[in-house]
């Protein structure tokens, strides 16, 4: 594998158009095993006949565990614990631990699910499998699940070319369904289109897929009410995660999406993640020979950085230039790093910002056990997944008791999954397709070293009024400047 390969993963994490901010329902957290200790009321009320008064009491709600003997109801399932894996690429000569948040989000869901009583009355187990940045480690990964998970929850890896088995191993029963994957970072279509992969950051495309123009949708919130706050029409350059091409292909949603709301692209350009600043000079030059009033980063934090510093290195006007770029320059590094040029730049988002922890319940729950002021996005993807498990589970365990729960259960209750927003924290995320993509977002700037929220202005909340684009685009046709 070339290192040229190393930055595909963060190209992908910024272009996944993945998830939005939820702008909606809230959720439930009490939890499966827990119980309720609310006393029975007593109201009294006129009957109507002569001031007698009939009493009407209110039970206390069942403990779902209260009498049960527990069972070894599916592999992963024992009588006294529930195992899921966290798969992830992590340790790589590539990328030292590149995608360790998602297993620190995890590790940090099972802990509070289990100082809160467990799921289904049993305590979670969680086993990491570091799939390496290698479709072979990624491959024993889904076999290990196979064997030994009820689920894999947080999946965060960029090489899942063959899901053949993760999709069809044998249950307890015998049944060859499969494992249920609740992920949450994918740019393969053989994980894209996985019947039992429950993806956070939705692929926002057709599935099946072998080939040829295929269907998107997008989000395009960001640069259209930007475009409409600034008052002008953006012409502009778009970078492209150049390493790989399926991180070429992440951004093919994007750039024709944005055309349709009135963008002009000068030119589409792909660039390597390791790229030195002086091969951004190209994109200068077109800027400046199209007068370009707009960029949007689809690549890592530091591209956005090379091509602020070479456009003003070769002095264009930069402050006349409106720089958008996707969550991958939400991060202490782009801030540290950047200085004075990571002034101005427009980040947006699909979930509620750390920094407003205390407008959300889940938020701050997330917040008080991760164990950082700051963690990466996957952090918080990997846990948002933990608590999609949660809900599915205690699904089941409202419905056909703590021993219903099996794999074909979890995927039979994910299926039915179409406006899951983990409280309000994240866009709201439909699971019964692959096509959709959550539209909800907010932006923030980057002021006095400082990301400042800029829209929608309330504390707290997305913006979840513009739709998604529809598109239909060629990946393999898709032609770089």
């Amino acid at each position: 594998m070339s290192k040229r390969i190393l930055f595909r993963w963060l190209s992908a994490v910024l272009a996944l158009g993945l998830m939005a901010s939820a702008c909606g329902s809230d959720r439930d957290d009490a939890a499966v095993g827990t119980t309720t200790t609310a006393a029975p009321t007593t109201t009294q009320a006129p009957d109507g006949g002569g001031g007698e008064t009939t009493t009407t009491t209110e039970a206390a709600e069942a403990d779902p565990c209260e009498g049960v003997t527990l069972e070894a109801t599916e592999i992963g399932v024992s009588e006294d614990t529930i195992k899921v894996i966290i798969m992830a690429d992590v340790d790589s000569p590539l990328a030292q631990g590149l995608f360790q948040g998602s297993v620190d989000g995890v590790m940090a869901w099972a802990e509070k699910v289990n100082a809160d009583g467990g799921l289904a009355c049993r305590e979670v187990e969680v086993e990491f499998h570091d799939t390496k940045l290698t479709p072979a480690t990624t491959v024993e990964g889904f076999l290990k699940a196979c064997e030994s998970a009820l689920a894999l929850v947080g999946t965060t890896v960029l090489f899942a070319l063959d899901t053949s088995d993760l999709n069809t191993c044998d249950d307890q029963a015998g049944n060859p369904i499969g494992v249920p994957d609740i992920g949450y970072i994918t740019t393969e279509v053989a994980h894209q289109c996985s019947p039992n992969s429950f993806l956070l950051s939705r692929p926002g495309a057709e599935c099946p897929y072998e080939g040829g123009p295929r269907d998107y949708t997008a989000a395009v919130g960001a640069p259209a009410v930007l475009a409409e706050n600034l008052g002008v029409d953006f012409n502009g350059v778009f970078i492209v995660p150049g390493d790989l091409p399926s991180t070429i292909a992440s951004a093919v949603p994007q750039t024709a999406a944005q055309e349709e709301i009135g963008v002009t692209w000068d030119g589409v350009f792909g660039v390597s993640g390791s790229a030195t600043q002086t091969e951004f000079g190209p994109l200068v030059t077109t800027m400046r020979d199209n007068n370009s009033n707009f960029v949007y980063n689809g690549s890592n934090d530091q591209a956005m950085l090379k091509l602020k510093r070479e456009a003003a290195l070769q002095d264009l006007d930069v402050d006349a230039v409106t720089w958008l770029c996707s969550l991958s320059c939400y991060t202490p590094a782009f801030i540290e790093q950047g200085g004075g040029d990571a002034e101005g730049v427009y980040v947006w988002s699909f979930f509620v910002p750390f920094e407003e922890a205390d407008t959300n319940e889940e938020l701050g729950t997330f917040m008080d056990n991760i164990g950082t002021d700051f963690p990466p996005a996957w952090a918080a993807g990997a846990w948002i997944d933990g608590l999609l498990f949660e809900d599915a589970v205690n699904a089941i365990v409202d419905r056909d008791g703590p021993n219903g729960v099996t794999r074909q259960a979890v995927i039979d209750e994910l299926t039915t999954v179409t406006t899951f927003d983990a409280g309000g924290w994240w866009s709201t995320t439909d699971f019964t397709t692959t096509n959709t993509i959550g539209s909800c977002f907010m932006v923030m700037q980057v002021q006095d070293g400082e990301y400042v929220r800029v829209h929608p202005e309330e504390r707290g909340t997305l913006d979840c009024s513009i739709d998604a684009v529809a598109v239909t685009a060629d990946p393999d046709a898709f032609a770089l400047d």
